[in-house]
């Protein structure tokens, strides 16, 4: 019996012994969004294969190690369906700059100087540590040198959506769209049944990808079965060049060229009418909202009260931490459930039990990995996470959905496990080099600056 998972759980992984998990509390979130008292998980294999009561999982479990964690809430780990993992390195360059100047004057050129496959590499193992040590199993990235990245967290035991860039533009990655294509579709078939690194296609967005390229990728995502990931509608003035562009808005655009389906992740959405809300549900379309990131870029608000009334799925995503600056998606639930309340003048928006589900459930649906991740429930990913309820900060635990949503809980994850390993343990990075990490991450700071 033990506190921490270090040891049991790295045996548990690589001999195949069994694992149970015994919290104070769980919440699976699904199939109820309640938290239970006295529950255990047992993990085999980096599955869930029971949960129930702490004493009816050790009889039916007798041979398993055991981790007591009697301070903590269990629950899933968190899905970040949205972000520019290795712009990690870019944090605070920029600060305070429009969306078309950010991107135009600092982070464009930025990338052109110095990006190559070893920024990614550095960039992603700074991101991930940061990650899983508030809480994230899952990330999806869009940004170039996606294999780089894909490697990188799958040697540190983390699950990954490469949505593999398609852009016009020559770049240290690619000498256009045909280029980013090749490479994606290899990556796409490199990666096919991995257990953690998915892959869909990553057009940037509408603007930057020309009609026929667009049309390439709808009619490809559907002969190979893939998702596409793109920014959409992110700011009022995107959406008014592609009215005086193509005579309408980029959603239309996308519903004339076949890609407005229910393959389509669509990144930001904060400009939409009634009527394109209603569309976008009838196709199926995922939602990912960017609070943090749209705020801060001025970019506008994304309606997710309508779109969730409507029926569509909808996920959060902290964008990248060079317009965040944090990669902190309890942080990211807070932000979105107030901007919600503060906007409507209405309390009872997002309520903190919608925003749990939103960060973990609903980023997996977004993500079209719902029967994976996203919650406790036996067959899926032990993807888990560990909160630590005896923090100051978390007492008294009157309403638990409340203190992880409004308590700055991302500070207070204790233990992080995807696919039943431990990849965050009290301060400990098991599967990262954190030193070296943070050394690279220094050693941009000097060469950016």
């Amino acid at each position: 019996m033990s506190d921490s998972p270090s040891e049991s759980t790295s045996r548990a992984v690589s001999q195949g012994v069994e694992l149970v998990l015994s919290p104070r509390c769980l919440l699976p979130v699904a199939p109820v969004n309640e938290v239970l008292e006295g529950f255990s998980v047992a993990l085999t294999n980096g599955r869930i294969v029971a949960v129930g009561p702490h004493a009816e999982v050790a009889a039916n479990h007798p041979r398993a190690d055991r981790i007591v964690l009697d301070r903590h809430l269990l629950m899933p780990g968190l899905v970040n369906a949205h972000g520019h993992l290795a712009m990690a390195l870019l944090r605070g360059l920029g600060e305070s700059q429009s969306l078309e100047t950010w991107l135009a004057e600092t982070i464009w050129p930025l990338e052109a100087r110095w990006m190559d496959a070893g920024f990614v590499a550095d960039g992603t193992r700074l991101a991930v540590a940061e990650m899983v040590a508030s809480g994230t199993t899952t990330a999806s990235d869009m940004y170039y040198f996606p294999e780089t990245a894909a490697l990188v967290c799958r040697e540190a035991g983390f699950r990954f959506q490469a949505a593999f860039p398609l852009i016009g533009n020559p770049n240290a990655y690619s000498s256009g769209f045909d280029d980013c294509l090749t490479k994606g579709l290899a990556l796409l078939d490199r990666f096919r049944d991995d257990d953690l690194v998915t892959t869909c296609f990553g057009p940037h967005a509408p603007y930057t990808v020309e009609d026929a390229q667009l049309a390439k990728v709808a009619m490809l995502a559907d002969e190979v079965d893939a998702d596409v990931h793109i920014h959409l509608h992110e700011t009022q003035a995107e959406v008014d060049d592609a009215r005086r562009t193509h005579g309408g808005t980029w959603i239309k655009v996308l519903e004339t060229l076949g890609l407005l389906t229910e393959k389509l992740q669509a990144v930001h959405m904060t400009v939409l009418t009634d009527a394109e809300i209603e569309l976008v549900a009838e196709r199926g379309v995922r939602v990912i909202h960017c609070p943090h990131s749209n705020m801060k870029l001025g970019s506008g608000v994304c309606p997710v009260t309508k779109l969730l009334d409507a029926g569509v799925a909808v996920g959060l995503g902290t964008d990248g931490a060079a317009s965040n600056n944090g990669l902190d998606l309890f942080a990211e639930a807070r932000l979105a459930s107030l901007l919600a309340k503060s906007t409507a003048a209405d309390p009872t928006r997002l309520p903190a039990p919608d925003m749990v589900e939103m960060a973990t459930l609903g980023g997996a649906r977004a993500l079209g990995l719902s029967d994976r991740i996203g919650s406790i429930e036996v067959g899926k990913c032990a993807d888990l996470v560990a909160v630590d309820l005896d923090h100051p900060s978390m007492q008294p635990l009157h309403d638990p959905h409340a203190q992880l949503v409004h308590a700055g809980a991302g500070g207070r994850v204790t233990h992080t496990f995807v696919n039943g390993r431990c990849v965050y343990d009290n301060g400990a990075w098991p599967t990262l080099d954190i030193d070296e990490t943070l050394s690279r991450a220094a050693s941009w700071r000097a060469r950016l600056a």
